[in-house]
């Protein structure tokens, strides 16, 4: 019978990681730190020495590991990081093994130890941000290796173990305080006893090791300063000027029980529970009060549960927190879930608890899917990266043109670039650097909107008089205007090209003129209003037009050069709405299926999954 029950733990467990390989490759929109990532790995790959020669604020090792097979794709689209994703479920194994090592040597049983990782492998807590390709993974692996090593305590186990400390921050810097927490717990406990353990002084000489290589390859890179001002600095003052989010450490481990208190039109949903989640809390919790309590003797499953409390503490005073700050938090609860499971007296009881978070695993990964916004992801990729050359660069608040370089030195602009310029004196986006090398297209997401609307007010009528949407988030080089009687406008020529020219009354009544940011984020219901075809192209003879300060005569086309200055004025007594736009497009704000957002913003819904499906022109 145990052994049947292992069997049965070990299946669940198994079959619950594999299920959501589906959403992995299919259903789980891509994360915007994804794209980030991928971009870090795709520039170390081609030779570039991060936070010297781009921008970053995260630790960098990952990047290093990762670049090799970064290179090996050379898609512009989602499944080029969906192809990094595969690459984080060996990572994920070595992680789970690593614990189950660390619950072997605390004596637990193969029953409770198979019980509680199928606990967790149901969790929505861990799975929806596992299967993203991230830094989290990687340092869980480094973290839990240096744990286990400690339990070995042998002066080389316990160098390694400082080693691997050592890689867990430069793989992902939030763990530095937990860092310095274990390495300060480790040296005063040995063998139940707190009696200091000279041994694990080994630690601070292997953690020394692996840093000095390090810390010589920025010197030699001549990019120290930049990463101390990227990791220390920059953080430190984003940190020190953003909002106080409180209750964000609440509303994240509420989510789990359906409840949502932050960002939601929905309070409480049934279909949100996390009954995986629900149990890794509740047992977790649970184990660790259990475990602080043999303090007297602090054997490896109180060491867990001091360094959890920590870890938690760290977490609850970030000012953002997201699930993938809980991983490492959902796999030290393993060995505490796992110590309670074996103190259940009735094994149907632990069956019954699989069974239901299991349930409940494979309805979330198969039924509460995003495709739509993958696929929306996927197409303003692939679409930014056809409609531009090979050298021309992108602004967007988020890395989307993979292949193409971003036009502006803080390549995406998450809340804390917005920080560093209105409050650090941080490079902005001049209006010279835009006239000089203007973008060849914009992806206007919600942090570029954010950017242009509270952060740099004075560069939006550039954006919004020399670009419009093709859709709702892509914006290419149109010169446009809305003209009364007797005005006119002049533009800069953004790029090279035959510009096609259209205007009309009903042109100059569109929402674009009157409120531009509104009109291009729109994601409402009836969004498809604003859905703007064009008319036939043709000759206005209301309109007078100069190009560089001369008179010119202008058809139904016109070739510009990248630079030119171009005017016109509207002679007419009736307002125009004038558009000079290349390319072959007839039709503006096209727009993607309902629900559909780039930034995967919408609360998920339960639906039948639509497997590969693809949004096309």
């Amino acid at each position: 019978m145990n052994d049947r029950g292992v069997r049965v733990a070990i299946g669940l467990a198994l079959t619950a990681a594999a299920v959501r390989l589906v959403p992995l490759q299919w259903l789980h929109p891509l994360n915007w730190d994804e794209i980030e990532f991928f971009r870090c790995a795709i520039w170390i790959a081609e030779g570039r020495v991060p936070f010297r020669d781009f921008w970053e604020h995260h630790a960098p090792l990952a990047w290093y590991l990762y670049a090799p097979f970064a290179a090996m794709t050379k898609s512009p689209g989602a499944d080029a990081i969906i192809a990094l994703r595969w690459l984080q479920v060996p990572i994920w194994i070595a992680a789970f093994w690593l614990i189950n090592r660390y619950m072997v040597n605390a004596g637990l049983s193969r029953f409770a130890r198979w019980a509680s990782m199928a606990i967790a492998l149901s969790s929505s807590m861990l799975m929806t941000s596992a299967i993203e390709f991230r830094l989290d993974g990687l340092s869980s692996v480094f973290f839990l290796a240096g744990l286990v090593l400690w339990q070995r305590n042998t002066s080389k186990a316990m160098f390694a173990a400082g080693v691997m400390f050592c890689l867990t921050g430069l793989a992902n810097m939030r763990f530095g305080p937990m860092i310095a927490m274990t390495v300060l717990v480790l040296r005063v406990v040995s063998e139940k006893q707190w009696r200091g353990n000279t041994r694990a002084n080994w630690m601070f000489a292997g953690g020394i090791a692996a840093m000095i290589p390090a810390l010589l390859y920025f010197v030699a890179t001549d990019s120290l300063q930049a990463l101390y001002q990227g990791v220390v600095t920059d953080n430190a003052i984003g940190a020190k000027f953003g909002a106080d989010e409180g209750a964000v450490f609440l509303h994240r481990m509420l989510v789990q029980f359906g409840v949502r208190i932050i960002g939601t039109d929905r309070y409480f949903e049934w279909a949100a529970v996390d009954a995986g989640g629900v149990l890794i809390t509740i047992l977790g919790f649970a184990g660790t009060l259990a475990a602080l309590l043999r303090w007297r003797r602090p054997d490896d499953l109180f060491v867990m549960a001091l360094l959890q409390v920590a870890n938690l503490f760290v977490i609850a005073g970030m000012k953002f927190v997201y699930n993938y700050h809980l991983h490492a938090v959902v796999l030290m609860a393993l060995p505490l879930v796992a110590w309670v499971i074996e103190r259940i007296p009735r094994r149907g009881f632990v069956f019954a608890l699989l069974a239901v978070a299991w349930c409940v695993n494979g309805f979330a990964a198969l039924f509460r899917g995003k495709e739509l916004d993958l696929a929306y992801q996927d197409f303003i990729m692939r679409e930014v990266h056809a409609r531009t050359r090979p050298d021309e660069k992108v602004w967007a608040g988020n890395p989307w043109a993979l292949r193409r370089e971003p036009a502006y030195h803080f390549w995406f602009l998450p809340d804390m670039t917005a920080r560093l310029v209105l409050n650090a004196g941080a490079p902005r986006y001049r209006a010279e650097d835009i006239l000089r090398d203007p973008p060849g297209a914009v992806v206007m997401d919600q942090y570029a909107l954010i950017w242009l609307s509270r952060v740099q007010r004075e560069i939006a009528p550039y954006f919004i008089r020399h670009y419009m949407p093709v859709w709702r988030n892509l914006w290419v080089p149109a010169l446009n205007a809305r003209l009364e009687r007797g005005e006119g406008r002049e533009w800069m020529v953004p790029r090279d090209g035959t510009y096609r020219v259209f205007a009309s009354p009903p042109i100059a009544r569109h929402e674009w003129f009157r409120r531009p940011l509104n009109a291009s984020s729109y994601d409402n219901v009836d969004a498809s209003r604003l859905t703007l075809t064009l008319p036939a192209l043709a000759a206005h003879p209301e309109l007078a037009w100069w190009i560089d300060g001369k008179p010119a005569q202008v058809g139904a086309a016109i070739t510009l050069r990248k630079g030119q200055r171009v005017a016109v004025g509207n002679r007419g007594g009736t307002p125009l709405g004038v558009i000079l736009l290349p390319g072959d497009d007839r039709v503006l704000f096209r727009q993607p299926p309902p629900g559909a957002t780039l930034e995967a913003a919408t609360t998920r819904v339960t639906h039948v999954p639509r497997i590969g499906v693809r949004i096309r022109e």
